[in-house]
């Protein structure tokens, strides 16, 4: 069995989101010193976000860590979806439980604060030592090993650092130079979750478009019967509401909608509701360097469409940890890991990106013979090939007691 890269350091987490949580258990699990370190206090973290869906190459991740009976009783098996224009007519059905690997877990939607709450109870019973409110402001990597900086003027040593901590991240700063400008998608969304379903499906996730005010979103039950929603709209970055008033324009954007929308506004209490302008990065094929690499929104952070952010940064986590397992040189197992990752996530990334410059069509008839015909057809052809690749769960060796991932 390899020995642990420079088992008298342990191995250095910047950041606690869902990637960084996910790594740190991922190696504990094998048998690694993990240390984390968290700008946010614990409610910050599981009070973040509101709803999130889990694919199925993310859940059998988390199954392999032993999260997937947990994972389950917190959230809702998700079967598939339909989208649906104004007129609440099916524009196109995605039945994606169908193209899920064999022996993989199903998809999972769940609220991010409960996902967050999951990971964070396992480490803390996996022994993993988690800092929070501790910010960290930079490094020094050496042959030997690495010094990750915190705000506070404190130094940690460690035997490789791993950059979990977001789109704004201290550790990618560094390591380019200076931080990447984030790009803006030209859409803000608002998003809570009511703690009624108002009528929605269990297992389905529902999308919507309303072409008028080019106002879309979706929904999808998170467990307890409780329902998360999202409004997106087209607006410029950096323009915030007046206090108090997030449920308010939540309102006005979903009250030209069909039914749905409105009523799941509505449930949902106003200190509930949030904004956040959906940025993302430019590709990178350079991750890491030295003793240094980079996890999750760090790495590759990508439109919010597909839902494959938080997957991509579980998958991160998992085949990271296997690297670090099966290599005695740190180093080569930070490297091994870029070079598994990177192109999987940049054929994700393009699956998003095709998504996001889907034509916005204003013409009547050309807008009818799209939907009707064109992009029903487009959508066909392209179901299994693309939820197929989407859900294809990494292929990891198992730790004691692990089974394989993606076997």
């Amino acid at each position: 069995m390899p020995a642990t890269p420079s088992s008298d350091k342990p191995i250095l987490i910047a950041g606690a989101g869902i990637g960084g949580l996910t790594a740190a258990l991922a190696l504990a699990r094998r048998g690694l010193p993990v240390v984390v370190f968290e700008r946010r206090e614990a409610r910050q973290i599981v009070m973040a976000g509101s709803g999130l869906t889990i694919w199925s190459n993310a859940t059998t991740a988390l199954g392999e860590l032993g999260l997937g009976e947990e994972l389950f009783r917190r959230g809702e098996e998700v079967r598939g979806g339909r989208s649906v224009n104004e007129h609440e007519r099916v524009i196109y059905r995605m039945r994606t439980a169908r193209y899920t690997w064999p022996g993989s877990l199903p998809s999972v939607s769940i609220s991010r604060g409960a996902l967050a709450d999951l990971l964070m109870t396992a480490c803390e019973n996996a022994g993993v030592e988690i800092h929070l409110g501790t910010r960290c402001s930079g490094y020094e990597d050496s042959t030997d090993g690495v010094v990750l900086k915190l705000e506070d003027g404190e130094t940690v040593e460690g035997s490789v650092l791993i950059g979990a901590d977001g789109i704004r991240s201290a550790v990618l700063t560094q390591l380019h130079g200076g931080l990447p400008e984030p790009l803006y998608t030209g859409r803000s969304t608002y998003r809570g979750i009511s703690p009624t379903s108002e009528g929605l499906e269990r297992g389905l996730i529902y999308m919507f478009h309303h072409a008028p005010t080019k106002v879309g979103g979706g929904a999808w039950h998170t467990g307890d019967d409780r329902v998360a929603w999202t409004l997106s709209t087209l607006t410029e970055p950096g323009r915030r509401d007046d206090p108090g008033t997030l449920k308010q324009r939540a309102t006005e954007l979903a009250d030209p909608l069909p039914g749905l929308p409105a009523r799941l506004v509505a449930a949902t209490p106003a200190e509930a509701v949030i904004r956040t302008d959906i940025f993302y990065h430019d590709w990178r094929e350079h991750w890491g360097e030295g003793r240094v690499t980079l996890l999750g929104d760090a790495a590759h952070a990508m439109p919010t469409d597909l839902g494959q952010g938080a997957c991509q940064a579980i998958e991160d986590g998992v085949v990271l940890a296997d690297e670090l397992a099966r290599h005695t040189d740190p180093v080569a197992a930070l490297r091994a890991y870029e070079q598994r990752r990177i192109p999987r996530v940049r054929w994700v990334r393009q699956q998003v990106m095709q998504m996001v410059k889907w034509p916005q069509i204003n013409n009547r008839v050309v807008k009818w013979a799209v939907t009707k015909i064109v992009a029903p057809v487009l959508i066909a052809f392209r179901t299994r090939t693309l939820w197929r690749g989407l859900q294809q769960p990494p292929r990891t060796t198992p730790g004691p007691g692990q089974r394989a991932a993606g076997a």
